[in-house]
């Protein structure tokens, strides 16, 4: 007989993880060391950096490009989440976008995606984007002010977070009867402008501009889709969907479904698991070994004198 002596048993620490649309607050956006260590009441190892480089280009054309990472840090409202015990849910987590110091190009680059003071986008062939001409679909015109400009990578979803966050009506109605989309009257735009003015500065560790907008309606809502990230070596982390959020109003989660598994099925976060539903807490069901599955063969009996890794000595 070899047995070490082993260890005293104890329970580890319970990391509590959750899942499903949640209406929250924004609490912070690239907070400091102290100020991340006084949300989360725990010590930091290091400062976090919201300015570096990012690796793009395919396989043997590879070159850097200047990022920033912009953290918004989220609590979700303690008055409609609560537990099994019916005391609030203690969820705060934290958003990350990404913006890179370049515009976004197709893959062959003859097209680039613009953007509107509305924060509506486009797709453009280069030479039409010069001149500020409105791309033509099958159906129409696209839905885009003339008076439009390149945009950054990751900047239309910087753009639609801030304004589900501000509850920023849309520029465009739809006419029911023309079952088309078409522009406010001209009194009503200006509610509706979006447009990001010093994206440069972020680069430069400045991001006045983003705090100053959601200063403007401080105690505001949005939702978002949280659901939990499991690495190659089967650990698991909290993470949110950046494709699509939420003014706080909305109630049908099925264009949010619907897009969820659109990406998923492109290729895209399948090692994430999403819930499109109210938030709750994450619980990993149990494995039923009770019965072998179908078509499962048993290991034979001792008595045969097999065993599942050969011949009994």
């Amino acid at each position: 007989m070899a047995f070490g002596k082993g260890q005293v048993s104890t329970e580890g620490g319970s990391i509590k993880r959750f899942i499903g649309v949640a209406s929250v607050f924004i609490i912070g956006v690239n907070p400091t060391k102290e100020e991340l260590e006084k949300l989360y009441g725990r010590e930091l190892e290091s400062a976090p950096e919201y300015v570096g480089e990012a690796e793009v280009g395919e396989e043997g054309n590879k070159r850097k490009v200047p990022q920033v990472r912009l953290d918004f840090i989220t609590k979700a409202d303690p008055e409609k989440y609560k537990d099994g015990a019916g005391e609030p849910l203690d969820f705060i987590s934290k958003v990350s976008l990404f913006i890179r110091k370049e515009y976004r190009y197709n893959r062959d680059q003859t097209k680039v995606q613009v953007i509107d003071k509305y924060g509506n986008t486009a797709w453009v062939g280069v030479e039409d984007a010069k001149n500020h001409v409105i791309p033509m679909y099958s159906n129409g015109p696209a839905n885009i002010d003339k008076d439009y400009r390149p945009a950054y990578y990751g900047e239309e979803d910087l753009i639609k977070f801030l304004i589900a966050y501000l509850n920023i009506p849309s520029p465009l109605k739809f006419v029911k009867d023309e079952n088309k989309y078409v522009w406010q009257d001209a009194t009503k735009l200006p509610d509706s402008e979006a447009t990001l003015e010093h994206i440069e500065d972020y680069f430069k560790g400045d991001f006045t501009e983003i705090s100053t907008i959601l200063g403007y309606q401080p105690n505001n809502k949005l939702k978002i889709l949280f659901g939990i990230r499991t690495t190659d070596d089967n650990k698991q982390y909290q993470t949110a969907y950046t494709r699509m959020f939420l003014k706080n109003n909305v109630t049908d989660y099925s264009k949010l479904d619907a897009d969820v598994k659109q990406t998923q099925e492109a290729g895209a976060m399948t090692n994430s698991e999403f819930d499109c539903t109210d938030l709750h807490e994450y619980v990993v069901e149990g494995t039923n070994f009770a019965q072998p599955a179908a078509g499962a063969m048993p290991f034979p009996p001792a008595s045969q004198g097999q065993t599942p890794w050969g011949q009994q000595k």
